[in-house]
């Protein structure tokens, strides 16, 4: 019989679930049909992936090893079903689309929306990659483009100045300093900061303590979160005061408060970056679109 696609599309559910119903319901199945799926692939396998009692189902040790070799691979093989349908359909193919916290939270959702509209025949691959990593990616071509924080001088790559913020602070919303319109970057150096983790949010991170460092201390750094929403989440909890970038006001959160720093004229750029030597079709239509977005948009950003 062999191993197919859906015994291990059912024993991923399963081994998620550990509920036969609840497996069944999310695959469209029938209990029974899901039984006799995972009997055909104990079979196949030769041992025992689960143990089953009337009350409970839980995964041998084997099938744990067997759940965890084999969910990447479900989902590989899943992807490359969807892309061969895509194919037949006359789709052209993905376009890979890397992108950070500064950019999903800015203008980019903009972009990608009204580029699905006008090109339902590509698809976009998008993956969250800090800035760091996406300017390896781009030399590695294992993504055709990304929008990430900051420029790139690199030789071999390409940029396009894609959108921008400006330097706020973020505090709890019951802070003292929040009473206060505008605030100064100098005013925050008694207060304890959260910041995002160095390996994530480098560039952002040496940037703000540089500035820091011009109005003459050093932000105390009270706790790292990897993401934005960590980051917002320590300040809610009173952890300490942030400073991140204007596109903030993008996401409406309750319990914090949103200041601008006065003291900083200095804008954060989203930039576009790509590697200069791919001639990819599916890139080339890509750019063509966002220059003309950009145009369209009133951007000062150039081609």
């Amino acid at each position: 019989m062999g191993i197919e696609l859906r015994h291990l599309r059912a024993f991923d559910a399963l081994g998620k679930e550990l509920h036969f119903g609840r497996a069944a319901d999310g695959l469209q199945l029938t209990q029974p049909a899901l039984t006799k799926i995972i009997k055909q692939l104990e079979d196949e396998v030769g041992v025992p992936l689960l143990v089953r009692t009337t009350r409970r189902v839980e995964l041998t040790e084997a099938g744990k090893v067997f759940l965890a070799e084999t969910t990447s691979l479900a989902t590989q093989i899943g992807r490359a079903v969807e892309r061969t349908r895509r194919a037949a359909r006359g789709l052209r193919g993905d376009l890979r689309v890397a992108y950070t916290d500064f950019a999903i939270n800015g203008r980019l959702p903009h972009v990608l929306r009204d580029f699905n509209i006008a090109h339902r025949d590509i698809h976009l691959d998008l993956v969250f990659m800090p800035t760091v990593h996406q300017r390896v990616a781009i030399l590695k071509q294992t993504i055709d483009i990304g929008f990430l924080y900051g420029e790139s001088s690199h030789r071999a790559v390409q940029s396009l100045r894609f959108d921008e913020g400006a330097y706020v602070a973020v505090l709890p919303a019951s802070h003292p300093l929040a009473a206060r319109e505008v605030l100064a970057l100098s005013e925050l150096k008694d207060q304890k900061f959260v910041f995002g983790t160095g390996e994530s949010w480098s560039i952002f991170r040496s940037d703000v303590i540089a500035e820091c460092r011009i109005r003459g201390f050093f932000p105390d750094i009270a706790l790292e979160a990897t993401n934005s929403d960590g980051i917002f989440g320590l300040v809610i909890a009173g952890a300490g005061v942030a400073v991140y970038s204007s596109c903030i006001g993008n996401l409406p959160r309750q319990g914090v408060a949103v200041r601008p720093l006065s003291d900083l004229s200095t804008t954060l750029p989203i930039t576009a970056v790509w590697e200069r030597g791919n001639r990819s079709e599916l890139l080339g239509t890509f750019l063509g679109f966002l220059r003309r977005w950009i145009r369209k948009a009133g951007s000062a950003a150039g081609p």
